[in-house]
């Protein structure tokens, strides 16, 4: 009898002090682990309800809406260090938070195709090309030149539609002349380069 009560004790502290271990290393490792810390994607709370994920930085190549902003992206993820091309398809829904990167507020009318973005999500991503996602948060880049843009937007009109263009480089030609390079992320062809005008304003 005394056999059973000892073992029970014992089984009792080992599992008190088994959860008090857990709950130490848990905090040590999100809060001055600096090496963890280059693992795990950027994280901010939006709206002090969802965890958003820093995605993708890239163009935006379409824009749909039916019901629903749907605007495709090319870009990077941060965690590539910029190598490595990815392309998803995110859903913006009434509670997507738009601004620019200076914090003014945006609405989803205002997103323009050959803009400049970083898309934020709740992390969960469907797997398939191009990916599918909600979005929690869309930056417009601020600093980007508005000719640009218009430049982007008239060279991705040049191409097939409804394929992942990526934006590979865009050059200022002349005062309103841009050569834009895009690559389709779908096969393995060689990248184009279109020369567009863009209107002065």
């Amino acid at each position: 009898m005394k056999t059973v009560k000892f073992i029970s004790l014992l089984s009792c502290f080992l599992l008190l002090f088994g959860c008090g271990t857990t709950g130490g290393n848990n905090n040590s490792g999100t809060g001055s682990n600096p090496g963890s810390g280059e693992e795990v994607p950027n994280e901010e709370p939006v709206d002090g309800e969802e965890q958003a994920v820093e995605d993708l930085t890239g163009y935006i190549v379409s824009l749909s809406d039916e019901g629903q902003t749907r605007m495709l992206v090319t870009g990077q993820h941060p965690s590539s260090g910029g190598s490595g091309t990815s392309a998803t398809m995110y859903t913006l829904e009434e509670s997507t938070k738009v601004e620019d990167s200076e914090g003014e507020t945006l609405e989803a009318a205002d997103l323009k195709v050959g803009m400049k973005v970083t898309v934020w999500n709740s992390g969960i991503v469907a797997e398939s090309f191009p990916a599918q996602s909600g979005a929690i948060k869309v930056v417009v880049d601020a600093e980007q030149d508005e000719h640009e843009q218009q430049a982007v937007s008239k060279a991705l009109e040049e191409v097939e539609a409804g394929n992942p263009w990526h934006v590979e480089e865009v050059t200022e030609q002349g005062e309103q002349s841009y050569k834009v390079t895009l690559k389709n992320l779908l096969d393995d062809s060689e990248p184009v380069d279109i020369e567009v005008e863009v209107e002065e304003g």
